[in-house]
């Protein structure tokens, strides 16, 4: 019988709010059993307080589980909770030694989404995957903290709203902050928009510089949580933004999603979902895709002459095929 159920996640936001996808499938085939997840500390932020997971757990590999020592403590500390059935998204050998019933991830070639293979770790052992998608929730209290932060900003619900997060956690995955700010400008002129900024706690500089390169004036959203920034996410009628945690965050929540790709894999990090789009430049550098792995950018370029391809107008093109119907 199975009751008790630990699902391995992962340290990077994104990541994370991918593995997301196995919580529904998991409640319906095991109905009675608690659901727990094991992330990173920042994930944990995320996730702590969604009402969907009922325990979320830290792995701290860099402080309190580094080392042998460290992984041993947490080793002990997750036996004694006695899970009955481990799923492993990380593919992580440590995991096989929690007792327990081990599920783990499928061997696929590197053109399959992580969804994909998520849930096929499930549905390999009978479980019923449809529909499944990564999804976030907030609490009552999470919302309307929320739709009062946008009412002091001044924010209506007459005009559309569309956020823009400019940033990312590697320089090659990032599109010129330049094109975002006309971006920003040609849906003020032509929506009449109301643009929500986004950025991250190491990325303020990037925020204040799109900004200020914009001619209309934004809600520059900064000190807020990251659960915080999800809910506000949640609000926006399209998010325009780089391959990073947010992206996912924002199809997590509902929201239609323009993903601006160069160096790295849209086929296996891309939005997850058939409505959200996916805009690239056609450039072949014979080295991408590539990744933030131990050796990133070799080719010691500034930048990422693929993503640097993409052109504000081919981005805007793409917005207006994709305009939500809640867009009118």
């Amino acid at each position: 019988m199975i009751k008790n159920i630990l699902v391995f996640s992962f340290s990077f936001i994104g990541d994370a709010t991918l593995s997301t996808a196995v919580i529904n499938p998991l409640r319906r085939h095991f109905p009675d059993a608690q659901i727990s997840l094991l992330v990173g500390t920042r994930a944990f932020h995320l996730l702590a307080e969604d009402p969907g997971i009922d325990y979320v757990l830290i792995y701290d590999h860099r402080e309190k589980h580094a080392g042998w020592n460290g992984k041993w403590r947490l080793i002990s500390s997750l036996r004694s909770k006695r899970f009955d059935l481990i799923i492993d998204l990380r593919d992580s050998l440590w995991s096989r030694f929690l007792g327990g019933v081990h599920w783990g991830l499928p061997r696929r070639g590197s053109n399959t989404h992580a969804v994909t293979r998520y849930l096929e770790a499930l549905k390999r052992h009978g479980v019923d995957t449809a529909g499944a998608r990564p999804q976030l929730r907030f609490t009552d209290g999470e919302i309307t903290a929320r739709d009062q932060y946008l009412i002091n900003k001044g924010m209506t619900r007459d005009r559309p709203v569309v956020g823009i997060h400019p940033g990312g956690n590697w320089r090659y995955k990032l599109w010129s902050p330049t094109n975002f700010a006309r971006i920003a400008d040609l849906l003020d002129d032509e929506w009449d928009a109301q643009i929500l900024l986004f950025a991250g706690p190491d990325e303020l500089s990037l925020q204040v510089q799109v900004a200020d390169s914009m001619n209309l004036e934004p809600i520059v959203v900064k000190n807020q949580s990251l659960r915080q920034v999800a809910a506000l996410i949640e609000t926006c009628d399209i998010y325009i933004g780089n391959d990073t945690g947010p992206m996912h965050i924002a199809a997590a929540v509902g929201t239609s999603v323009i993903a601006i790709f160069g160096s790295t894999n849209h086929h296996r990090s891309g939005p997850y979902g058939e409505e959200h789009i996916v805009v690239r430049s056609d450039m072949d550098l014979g080295c991408n895709p590539c990744h933030p792995g131990k050796n990133p950018g070799s080719c010691g370029a500034e930048s990422c002459a693929v993503i640097d391809a993409i052109t504000v107008q081919q981005v805007f093109q793409r917005l207006k095929n994709a305009r939500s119907s809640r867009i009118q």
